[in-house]
């Protein structure tokens, strides 16, 4: 093969994926039991090869380049391949893992990091019901996360606590119009809110804010808080948020935070966790590792 068409090492292609996936020179390294330097030094040979940044480097995080994202796809879905024709060679079983979940989080949490465990675990056929519907452990689903509103208090003796969340206040930095600034919460008003329920969670945010059984006189209501979330991030309005659903956003500066207060709104949990299939304790794990990022 000519020096201008030789390809990068398997290695050093193997580090990008990991970095990429894993969205961190630290994480990755840890991941390959390789140097945070040792990564660096891998990337930084890759880009110079391909004449091509791939990350942007962020404090303490970095982000994927257009060409950095289509790279890392392909990578990944390649070593998936490869993994699986590894697997059937050594004659190992393929396990199915059906995962019910709350639309919301489905959409704004789960979504965006499932290939991320899908890669990382190629023998794991994953299907996703995202349903409010509670379905019954064992027969209709093998795991299940849902949302308990209101103090915590877990919906079986056996499940997982997730997450605590508390909401606040988040809007799209467009939709800031000049002499109409947030210097208190009072001033959302100027602006619609956007509601999942009638006034229920904004009133608890403002009695947290000190400003209980204030009148809201616009608003625009959905049936999803992942609507409300963006119906927010277009522009739309003022939504209440939290770390988990509007976590990704916040990070990218599609929605911000114009105030620190925050009031308590529920748990969500993970039913099905303390099984002893491998497939069930693999999600579980990965899932309280990535809630630790």
């Amino acid at each position: 093969m000519p020096t201008s068409q030789r390809l990068p090492s398997l290695h050093t292609l193997h580090v990008f994926e990991t970095t990429a996936r894993r969205r961190s020179f630290t994480r990755a390294a840890e991941e390959l039991h390789l140097t945070q330097a040792a990564v660096s030094r891998q990337i930084r040979q890759l880009e110079e090869a391909l004449e091509q940044p791939l990350f942007i480097r962020m404090h303490r995080r970095v982000e994927l380049t257009p060409v950095g994202e289509r790279l890392a796809a392909d990578l990944s879905h390649s070593f998936m391949q490869i993994a699986r024709s590894v697997a059937q060679a050594r004659g190992e079983t393929r396990e199915r893992l059906r995962l019910s979940v709350e639309p919301a989080f489905a959409a704004r949490w789960l979504l965006p990091r499932l290939p991320r465990f899908v890669a990382s675990e190629p023998q794991i056929d994953v299907e996703v019901d995202s349903t409010e519907i509670m379905r019954e452990l064992g027969s209709e689903t093998d795991m299940a996360i849902r949302y308990i509103e209101g103090p915590r208090r877990s919906p079986q003796r056996s499940a997982i606590l997730v997450e605590e969340v508390a909401m606040f206040p988040v809007l799209a930095p467009s939709l800031l119009r000049p002499g109409q600034s947030l210097r208190t919460p009072e001033d959302l008003l100027q602006y619609p809110l956007l509601h999942e329920d009638e006034d229920r969670s904004w009133q608890a945010w403002f009695r947290a804010a000190g400003l209980p059984g204030i009148s809201i006189p616009r608003r625009m209501r959905f049936n999803d808080v992942a609507l409300v979330l963006q119906a927010a991030a277009n522009g739309h309005g003022i939504a209440l948020g939290d770390d988990l659903l509007a976590g990704d956003d916040l990070k990218a500066g599609r929605l911000i935070k114009p105030f620190e207060i925050t009031a308590p709104c529920g748990t969500y949990w993970l039913l099905g966790g303390s099984s002893r299939s491998r497939a069930r304790r693999t999600f579980r794990d990965w899932l309280a590792e990535q809630l630790t990022h």
